[in-house]
């Protein structure tokens, strides 16, 4: 893709045909910022191509800050609002894309105004689930400029790595591969990881359920902890036995903090417990956002493997999809059927990993098995 715009028509088709699978006769509602509004438009007028009907709602992000500086109590105005969630119980599919475009300003809102925006995602699934609706969260609607330069990286390269991750991605091999990787980790008992870098971490399974993120949301897809996909697409995770990883994990990709750009970090891991980290760059995000993390920050719950090739490496919020990475996480996993309830989470990410589940291969230096 050369241009940061390129064929919005594109991006709507693998959304709302290939994401949704959506048929003649249904309705789709569409929830967008000014930011995401080429590709929100385009959706609605693919729903409408493919005789369908949709709606488009529009938060302004002018009107938002606005109201930060007028209505400073945002509890009162905050969330979904009424007609929104009126459309979606009508509807048989959304499609929403994240906001404001200005993140960091959004993250240094105060404690007290930023609160009630943090369970807008959980707000959109646990709506779904309700309604019975598929759902697609687009996250070209985090890719704004504010939020690139926070993170050392052009806003327009960025959404153009996104908008590869969803028009070139195939959807089909996602879901095959994210099958297969669902099935070890499913019933296996031993997760081993490695990778050239030196990375070797021992992982148990309790044959607790994968979540599988393939892009696509049909009546079969729908499980109770996840009504909504996330494109780009490409993710099998599982909660880990909290007592029993250890190891080493060295990152070679970088991770995306809310305080900033971490790389090169390294874990050592006993009990299931992180017991020293060490990184090259950028570490001071993660001590911040660590020191000040409840009960249970140090507990290693969660394990994810990539699916997407069509991720390249390092893609800020989309660094876990890469196919053939494995990802590590710190921190709560109830959304994953495990037991810390800790609301902090901070992850490492490995690139060209291989993995062996039982002794049986699952992954390669990066390729799915």
């Amino acid at each position: 893709m050369q241009r940061e715009a390129a064929n919005p028509a594109a991006i709507a088709r693998a959304l709302v045909e290939h994401g949704l699978r959506f048929r003649r006769g249904e309705e789709l509602v569409v929830a967008s910022w000014n930011h995401t509004l080429p590709w929100a438009a385009a959706c609605v007028t693919e729903a409408r191509r493919r005789g369908g009907r949709a709606s488009l709602f529009l938060e302004d992000e002018n009107a938002f800050w606005q109201s930060v500086e007028l209505a400073p109590s945002t509890r009162a105005w905050s969330g979904l609002p009424e007609g929104l969630r009126a459309a979606v119980r009508r509807a048989d599919a959304v499609v929403y894309f994240g906001g404001p475009a200005d993140r960091p300003r959004f993250h240094r809102l105060p404690p007290t105004q930023l609160a009630p925006f943090r369970e807008v995602d959980e707000e959109w699934s646990r709506l779904s689930r309700v309604a019975g609706v598929r759902g697609i969260r687009c996250l070209l609607g985090y890719a704004s400029d504010e939020q690139g330069e926070h993170w050392g990286v052009p806003g327009a390269l960025w959404r153009n790595q996104l908008l590869k991750g969803i028009a070139a991605a195939d959807l089909r091999r996602i879901r095959a591969d994210g099958a297969r990787v669902r099935r070890a980790l499913a019933y296996g008992r031993e997760l081993h990881l490695t990778a050239a870098n030196g990375t070797d971490v021992r992982m148990r399974l309790r044959r607790r359920t994968p979540w599988v993120d393939d892009g696509t949301v049909g009546p079969s897809d729908r499980t109770p902890h996840a009504p909504i996909a996330t494109q780009p697409a490409g993710l099998v995770a599982v909660a880990v036995d909290e007592r029993a990883t250890r190891g080493t994990a060295i990152a070679n990709r970088p991770s995306y903090l809310l305080g900033g750009r971490v790389e090169g970090g390294e874990w050592d891991l006993e009990g299931g417990r992180l017991e020293n980290y060490w990184y090259q760059t950028g570490g001071e995000s993660f001590d911040l956002e660590f020191g000040h993390a409840p009960k249970g920050r140090e507990v290693v719950g969660l394990c994810a493997v990539g699916l997407n090739p069509a991720i390249s490496p390092g893609v800020p919020q989309a660094e876990d999809a890469e196919a053939g990475t494995v990802t590590l996480a710190v921190g709560g996993n109830t959304a994953y059927g495990g037991t810390n309830r800790c609301r902090f989470l901070s992850w490492l990410t490995v690139g060209e990993a291989t993995v062996a589940v039982d002794g049986a291969p699952v992954v390669d230096r990066g390729e799915i098995l």
